[in-house]
């Protein structure tokens, strides 16, 4: 009895002790109801400051073009699904309680309830608030690539690409050169190439950079890094090299194409990884010259000639239209054609010079080319020279042959703004009758564009900007000689200098002639420029310094008198006093320069008609007097320019200059860029007097005011204003009826928009965002007039994000004139409806208005908690619509929305629109029915919806409902969202994504994407009959649906199938289903050849990602002449297959199962048959002991889809319980990182093949993390596969004994060439790398680090070869390694010491 009592007793203390803290957590919930109510409110309060910090964050990316990370944007629909619930509580059941006896309710049970439901959303918030910790929320999207070739298909070219491709598979080809002369298309091929290489896949990265014959390294770096989406920070051109070469070795492979080699460039120093191992780095070059190839060391050189007779006078027709058919021109034509002798940039360029010209014209132009004497440019064929010469003489005016010329000016490849041919042009007053600088610069724009269509300017990726194409440039350097513009001497009209550092200028030079020198440095180091510079260039005109950094103008800049326009641009600059000697300077810039003040001297420029001080961050002042100086002034630029405006004109000595300075300017003002970090700088009663201004003008606090910043010179009118009271300053108001683009922030007293702001009802306005402005009511109140207001007839744009108290957009009582032109007037051009956290908004339009939005592209609604109906009736008089149209809607976002009941409901039956009318609008035919659950019936989804993204918790149990559907009477099928792209769901309450799906049914074709999160009644994804229908589906990504069982679900009605296709599929991920068991319960065979990267993660019941049944059927023998899909070498029969997939049983549940082992050697047979009666479970394995033969026997990997992975890089299993076996085949030759992590069952990861299996060639990481079932990692088998493996890591498996397993019969040494990094902890059985002396050669190993493996002695039985080994660290932040001459004794010295340790620790504590 004692003994049993012994036993006993702790029980019952265990179980008192947890009754007590039970009891004492009960009565808590009485006693601290106020503090927990108290923590709620305070928590509530720092998780909405929390979400309000990140949709700041998410607001910026968006505006820099950054995408943010998986989980920002659900972790705000988290908050914001919350925050409503948190609400109501605080608001409804708390102040209930609050007001009874202040307080303190004698309901003990409401009282305990309240509390405890205060304490759980209190540590619910806690969570949030700890999931809201984000290290960062955006990253820089992938780099564009290298963009179109415009490549044509010409059979001379086709066979040089197939040539070329051919030798970049070959693995013993690392450099290949395209060799031609100047416009025979080398780039244009190279482009073409790079775009097949990356569509099929036979790099991972392509980059390009062009070379040119002035070879600056660190451009070339920088426009290899942007493409690879590397930042290279380093200053030193060495390290920035040893960056790239690390970047571009990181496993990934390669192509580099470097265009316009002139020279042998030096690799190395730019950091490409050339020949020996870099095997998976390869380059292609493009140049003019075969022996600068040859110097480089090309192993194949392609040479291309010029364009057949009859490919040359296709191309030449295509260029020059029609007119070169015609009777009397085609002889004419041909003629010209044949001059151009076949190059394809003077086919193109003459093609285009002559189109549409008269039968003189042609005439002429063919003389010109006969007669033609080009001057000889080295690489360049002199047909070339002769063709854009011809080109240039056919521009239309003196204007457009200058802007062409002041091109050549810039160096090579180089970005040219259009603003500095504006700038320059109107300098040397190359444009006639022009009077003010904004006509030049739309004239300069036109003939910008001209010269783009006549290819000779290309398109820039920069905003308005150009470049000119390298030969083009040359043929145009060569002109601009020829006329005096530009030379080699000093008897020229322009000089350019450019270069990465100026270290000597020219003193006293004599320029008689020179009219506009322009000097570019890169490095913007310190210069002396000479006093006597400028002495000789009496007659200089334009001046423009860019990048160089110097502390004062030279003296001699005195007697640049006639200098109209002057460039400091990105300079750093101490004083610049002198440019008030400049008295003719009419453009003055000094955009991004350093400079704190501008001199007083200033004033003088009263002909100045351009001010530029944009992105002058480090100015401070501007001396009072200055600005109301310049009476010409026409345009000033200042933005993010903070200069401490007074507020009224200034008078002391060191005050500044006040916004009213400005006003007396207005006349003739016609840009103004301003930032104004107060609005009480503004003047209250001034107003511009030019009506034509264009303005893009931030008033207001924070980074609020850069919202609308653009560098365009071309700009719209925009105002940004926010925690204004614009009623203070009229001269807002005046403006906001001018404005095209208005954002409102954090507007005080601001009710209603139209009538507050702009009585004119916003007539030029086109883009408009309200953001937190918490009294706004309406945008219009039609109400206050007698006749309805058509305002915003223009907008395009339409952004509303927390207006707390926004009751409608348009509020109108006029049901019986809903109709009125007037009403359709209003948003009749609005191509975007985003609506944010507009709780109070119940609606978007009536139906009347929505009739006219037939321009909208984008509807997206977030937490509108009260809204009820999108487009809702608005009262009984209102006439009935036929139909409703939205033909050009490509995006519906609908999110957090509890009381939505749909889109415009009540008014009649619903007509289903076939796609064989070629119907392509989106009909909304009433009503919208919702019925016991929210889906669209399928006639009303749009056909051009591109992205559907939808969360809620409430209400929606079908996503699509397709029932009804069926096949008419032509036999055509129905075609349902046809161009939708990605697809993102997050519905608590959804129990189908597809329901009721005919058969016959088309649609979805283009969908890539697939998202599905916390849908906690799915129990399956797909479908089987839309499984087939995703040809384009690339990702799927599943969490948190505790429900889900399968991924595929064969319909009802759906005939079975042998093998479903997921072919574009690249990244499976599937994270938190506790009930998931397979991809497909049904015996169907999968096939992924596009499949990257598989992620499993705590799906604690997955068993495989086949089916978990097999197939009884033979699979079809496919004939590989009419198989399209690419085919591998067969490794072996199907008995290698068994003995190298062996599976364990699992469940008794399922009928028998097993693979047949009748395989066969046929190569040419693609699939494995599929029998029952056998068994993978070899008899000799001990664990098989007692397994009855006729249980379920699983594969995470089953041998009918392992060759399917050929393309897999990456595999990640963490926390999947029931997988015992992680069969990964040989086949996976592209498997890159194998991420192994709390796999407890997991006993093997490879098992033993035969010696003549291939794959893994391209492991790099294998980690495997607490799997406590595994006693080695794998066979020196499979070891000598590992070629390329680098780093291993093993972490917290009890079991493991040795990382090598002992051979079952006699190999070969394994050799890990590439191994430079093993990391061992907590192996408390790990007592070597092997137990055999077959892994002795460690040549790439630098570190190994070992914690918690208390009985690793040794390494390896034998003298170890670690010639690259740091020594062996014992600490995670490998400070110290330690060394004893080699690894095995390090070991053993650091298993003695502890034992030692170990020892006097008894001894001490005895």
């Amino acid at each position: 009895m004692e003994m049993a009592m012994e036993f006993i007793k702790p029980i019952i203390e265990k179980i008192e002790e947890n009754l007590l803290e039970r009891i004492g957590q009960q009565n808590g919930y009485l006693i601290h109801l106020n503090s927990n109510i108290k923590n709620l409110k305070d928590q509530f309060q720092k998780l909405a400051d929390k979400r309000d910090v990140v949709q700041l964050e998410i607001g910026e990316a968006e505006r820099n073009g950054e995408v943010m990370i998986p989980g920002v944007e659900r972790w705000v629909q988290k908050v914001d699904n919350i925050s409503e619930g948190l609400q109501r509580f605080l608001e409804e059941d708390v102040k209930a309680n609050m007001m009874c006896l202040d307080g303190w309710c004698p309901n003990l049970k409401s009282r305990y309830s309240l509390s405890r439901k205060a304490k759980k959303k209190t540590l619910e918030i806690d969570g949030l608030l700890k999931d809201g910790q984000f290290a960062r929320m955006s990253y820089r999207p992938p780099p564009q690539g290298i963009g179109s070739s415009g490549f044509k298909a010409f059979e001379s070219r086709i066979s040089i690409v197939k040539e070329v491709l051919k030798a970049l598979r070959d693995n013993n080809i690392n450099m290949i050169a395209i060799c031609g002369m100047g416009g025979i298309g080398k780039t244009t091929m190279a482009k073409e190439v790079a775009k097949i290489a990356k569509d099929d896949k036979l790099f991972d990265e392509v980059v390009m950079a062009v070379v040119s014959q002035n070879q600056d390294n660190r451009k070339i770096q920088g426009e290899i890094a942007d493409m690879l989406d590397l930042k290279l920070e380093e200053y030193s051109s060495l390290a920035r090299a040893e960056r790239l070469k690390n970047r571009i070795t990181n496993g990934k492979s390669v192509l580099v194409i470097l265009d316009d080699i002139w020279d042998a460039l030096d690799l190395e120093a730019v950091g490409i990884p050339y020949g020996g191992q870099h095997n998976r780095c390869k380059i292609l070059l493009t140049s003019r010259s075969e022996d600068a190839c040859n110097q480089m060391k090309s192993q194949e050189i392609f040479k291309i000639e010029v364009l057949s007779g009859e490919e040359a006078w296709n191309l030449f027709r295509e260029m020059a239209g029609n007119c070169a058919d015609t009777p009397n021109l085609r002889p004419i034509a041909k003629e010209v054609a044949k001059e151009c002798g076949g190059l394809p940039v003077a086919l193109v360029t003459v093609g285009r010079a002559l189109e549409n010209k008269s039968e003189f014209e042609w005439s002429a132009a063919l003389q010109q080319l006969k007669n033609s004497i080009p001057k000889n440019i080295l690489g360049l064929d002199s047909k070339v020279y002769s063709s854009i010469e011809l080109s240039y003489d056919y521009l239309k005016s003196d204007e457009a042959k200058s802007c062409f010329l002041l091109c050549c000016l810039f160096p090579e490849d180089y970005d040219i703004r259009i603003e500095y041919l504006v700038r320059y042009g109107v300098g040397q007053s190359l444009l006639a009758k022009i009077d003010n600088v904004g006509e030049a610069r739309n004239r300069v724009h036109a003939i910008v564009k001209n010269l783009k269509r006549s290819f000779l300017l290309l398109d820039s990726k920069k905003e308005e900007s150009v470049k000119m194409h390298d030969v083009v440039r040359d043929v145009a350097i060569s002109i601009a000689e020829n006329h005096g513009f530009l030379k080699e001497t000093y008897e020229h009209s322009a000089i350019s200098l450019a270069s990465e550092k100026l270290e000597r200028y020219p003193d006293g030079l004599v320029c008689s002639k020179l009219e506009l020198l322009q000097l570019l440095c890169s490095a913007n180091t310190l210069q002396m420029l000479p006093a006597n510079l400028f002495k000789g260039m009496t007659r200089l005109k334009v001046l423009s310094l860019i990048g160089i950094s110097f502390p004062s103008l030279p003296e001699s800049i005195h007697v640049l008198q006639n200098l109209r326009a002057l460039h400091l641009n990105h300079c750093k600059l101490r004083d610049v006093s002198a440019i008030g000697a400049l008295r003719k300077l009419e453009i003055l810039s000094l955009l991004y320069s350093d400079i704190k003040e501008l001199p007083r001297d200033m004033g003088n420029l009263s002909h100045l008609k351009v001010l530029d001080l944009s992105k002058c961050l480090a100015l401070q002042r501007i001396p009072p007097g200055l600005l109301s100086s310049l009476s010409h002034l026409e345009e000033l630029y200042m933005s993010r320019v903070l200069v401490d405006w007074e507020p009224m004109e200034g008078n002391k000595e060191g005050a500044n200059a006040s916004f009213a300075e400005l006003m007396s300017l207005s006349n003739h003002l016609m840009a103004l860029k301003i930032d104004i970090p107060n609005i009480e700088v503004l003047p209250k009663d001034i107003l511009f007097k030019n009506q034509m201004i264009k303005f893009q003008i931030s008033v207001g606090e924070g980074k609020y005011g850069y919202l609308a910043e653009t560098d365009s010179y071309l700009f719209k009118s925009r105002l940004s204003l926010v925690r204004c009271d614009i009623a203070k300053s009229q001269m807002l108001l005046q403006l906001l009826a001018k404005c095209e683009i208005l954002s409102l922030t954090e507007i005080k007293d601001l009710k209603n928009i139209v009538d507050e702001l702009d009585k004119e009802d916003f007539q030029c306005l086109k883009v408009l965002r309200v953001r937190g402005s918490k009294n706004v009511e309406y945008l219009i109140d039609a109400t206050l007039h007698q006749t309805p207001r058509a305002a915003f007839p223009i907008l395009e744009s339409l952004d509303l994000s927390f207006l707390d108290n926004l009751k409608e957009i348009y509020h109108c009582q006029f049901p019986g004139r809903s109709l009125t032109d007037a009403k359709l007037g209003c948003f009749g051009n609005l191509r975007s409806i985003r609506l944010h956290w507009c709780e109070q908004l119940k609606n978007v339009f009536s139906l009347s208005i929505a009739r006219g939005l037939v321009r909208l592209q984008e509807l997206k609604i977030n937490c509108g908690f009260h809204m009820e109906e999108i487009f809702p009736k608005e009262g009984e008089d209102e006439k009935a619509l036929d139909k409703i149209m939205f033909p050009q809607l490509t995006l519906l976002n609908l999110q957090c929305l509890p009381r939505l009941t749909g889109f415009c409901t009540g008014v009649g039956p619903v007509q289903l629109v076939q796609s064989s009318l070629n119907q392509e609008t989106f009909l909304y035919q009433h009503p919208l029915s919702l019925i016991n659950s929210f889906h669209l019936q399928p006639s009303l989804w749009p056909p051009n919806l591109e992205d559907l993204w939808l969360s809620t918790n409430d209400s929606i149990e079908v996503l699509f409902d397709l029932d009804g559907l069926m096949v008419d009477n032509d036999r055509q099928g129905i075609t349902i969202l046809s161009e939708l792209k990605t697809l993102t769901v997050d519905s608590s309450k959804l129990a189908y994504m597809w329901k009721k799906v005919p058969r016959g049914i088309q649609g979805f074709q283009n969908l890539t994407s697939i998202e599905v999160y916390s849908c906690l009644h799915l129990i399956y994804l797909i479908p089987l009959s839309i499984a087939k229908l995703l040809v384009k589906l690339q990702s799927i990504e599943l969490a948190w649906c505790d429900a889900i069982k399968n991924i595929v679900h064969r319909d009802g009605k759906e005939e079975a199938a042998d093998i479903i296709m997921f072919p574009k599929v690249s990244s499976l991920r599937l994270k938190y289903l506790p009930n998931l068991v397979s991809f497909c319960i049904e015996a169907y065979s999968f096939e992924w050849p596009s499949i990257k990267g598989i992620t499993l993660s705590h799906c604690c019941n997955l068993k495989t990602i086949g089916s978990e049944t097999q197939s009884p059927r033979k699979s079809k023998k496919i004939d590989e002449e009419l198989d399209s899909r690419p085919h591998e070498p067969r490794i072996g029969s199907l008995g290698f297959l068994g003995r190298c997939l062996e599976c364990v049983p699992h469940s008794k549940n399922y009928g028998p199962m097993a693979v047949s082992d009748q395989g066969t050697t046929n190569k040419s047979q693609r699939s494995y048959s599929v029998k029952k009666g056998a068994t993978l479970t070899k008899p000799k394995d001990p664990r098989a002991n007692g397994i009855n033969n006729s249980s379920k026997i699983w594969s995470l990997f089953p041998s009918n889809l392992i060759e399917c992975l050929k393309n897999l890089e990456s595999v990640d299993l963490e926390r999947c319980d029931s997988i015992e076996e992680s069969h990964v085949a040989p086949v996976l030759d592209q498997l890159r990182e194998l991420y192994l992590k709390d796999l407890p069952k997991l006993m093997h990861i490879w098992k033993k093949g035969p010696k003549r299996i291939m794959g893994f060639g391209n492991l790099r990481l294998l980690e495997v993390k607490k799997c406590n079932n595994l006693t080695n990692l794998f066979s020196p088998s499979i070891g000598k596969l590992l070629v390329m493996l680098e780093e291993i890591n093993v972490i917290g498996c009890e079991k493991i004994e040795e990382l090598l397993a002992i051979a079952k019969e006699e190999e070969e040494e394994v050799l890990f060439y590439k191994v430079n990094s093993i990391w061992l902890e907590d192996l408390p059985n790990l007592q070597c790398f092997c137990k055999e002396k077959n892994a002795f050669e460690w040549p790439s190993l630098k570190k190994i680090m070992v914690i918690g493996c208390p009985n690793l002695r040794t390494f390896v039985p034998t003298n170890l070869k670690t010639p690259k080994l740091e020594g062996l660290y014992d600490d995670e932040e490998f400070e110290t390694p330690q060394w004893k001459g080699d690894l095995n004794a390090t070991l053993e010295h650091i298993f003695t010491g502890k034992e030692k340790q170990v020892d006097h620790d008894i001894q001490q504590q005895e």
